[in-house]
């Protein structure tokens, strides 16, 4: 089929790319004006500039299009982009849902995150978890994400078909905005004082890449699937990232409390340096949980596999030395 992936230059959305075309399909990518195609520019059909904010955008991306991968989103946790953020997590998915029954698209795959959730404090927490407890700390991202993902969701059934992905925290190939590379980095140049003391799912992204596009045939529409991988804790990453690279890891694990302080630290900087905080208060304490997900939905209904964390750490490795980052 004919597929739009937005967000299509990033780290995930160069990803599903690649796994579109691996699968068959034709596909426009379509990203940020001034973004890097490189990765992505001699495999899909075509490569077109847009913003998920701009309604004739999003509409003219959309034309002639069997299906639409919605990836594009906002990870940001500065507050300075707070109000971009919500424009990108909520209407961009608004605009994206809109331009499908304006183009006649009838499958509208969507990228949440397992944040949309909340987390089980108690253990597994699966599709069906009402209890979003990241509420009111300061999250940016998760509370735009769940808003958008609810928006998303509401056009399902009215003349669309809606399946909703929602990926843990992701290593492996692509990621040349070094969302994990500056970790490697900085472990292998001894600037990583300390250990987060938190946890997270952690999914290689080619999985998750290849669910979306399992989700284009297999997803059950108003469906989510979680697609969150392996469950470890902050110390077991650090440690695997520096093994990867023989080096030692860091030999502490700070407590709650001093990440939090840290994160307002550097909140309060950012005021006079102009620049994205390393952490901000509300993602320090997101850092500081260790929520754990079920992936067993969307690897029985779409095929995830869950792949161990030593694989998607040295996965990622290879790509970055082969790129030249490390």
């Amino acid at each position: 089929m004919k597929c739009l992936v937005t967000g299509a230059t990033g780290f995930l959305g160069a990803n599903v790319v690649h796994q579109c075309v691996a699968a068959g399909h034709r596909v426009k990518a379509m990203g940020l004006p001034g973004s890097e195609t490189r990765f992505i520019e001699e495999v899909a059909d075509e490569v077109v500039e847009g913003d998920v904010t701009v309604v004739d955008d999003v509409l003219a991306a959309a034309r002639g299009m069997d299906a639409v991968i919605h990836v594009a989103g906002d990870t940001s946790f500065w507050k300075k982009r707070f109000k971009r953020q919500r424009e990108i997590n909520v209407e961009g998915p608004r605009n994206v849902a809109e331009a499908c029954l304006e183009n006649g698209v009838k499958r509208l795959v969507h990228t949440a995150t397992v944040d949309v959730l909340g987390y089980n404090p108690d253990g597994l927490a699966d599709e069906t978890w009402a209890n979003f407890n990241y509420a009111g700390i300061g999250y940016n991202y998760a509370e735009t994400k769940r808003e958008g993902e609810r928006v998303v969701l509401s056009y399902n059934g009215k003349g669309l078909e809606v399946v909703s992905v929602l990926p843990g925290s992701m290593l492996g190939q692509y990621d040349h905005t070094l969302q994990f590379g500056r970790l490697f980095m900085d472990i292998r140049d001894k600037k990583v004082p300390a250990i987060l003391p938190g946890g997270a799912p952690w999914a290689h992204v080619r999985e998750v890449a290849r669910a979306h596009v399992a989700a284009l045939t297999r997803g059950v529409p108003g469906e989510r699937y979680i697609c969150g991988g392996v469950n470890e804790t902050y110390e077991t990453l650090f440690h695997a990232i520096a093994s990867s690279i023989n080096t030692d890891p860091p030999g502490y694990v700070m407590k709650p409390w001093m990440t939090i302080g840290y994160g307002y630290l550097m909140e309060f900087l950012a005021n006079f340096t102009r620049k994205q905080p390393e952490l901000n208060p509300g993602q320090a304490r997101y850092m500081s949980v260790f929520p754990r997900y079920d992936s067993c939905k969307a690897e029985k209904e779409l095929g995830f596999r869950v792949v161990p964390l030593n694989e998607m750490v040295n996965d990622a490795r290879d790509w970055y030395r082969e790129q030249g980052y490390l």
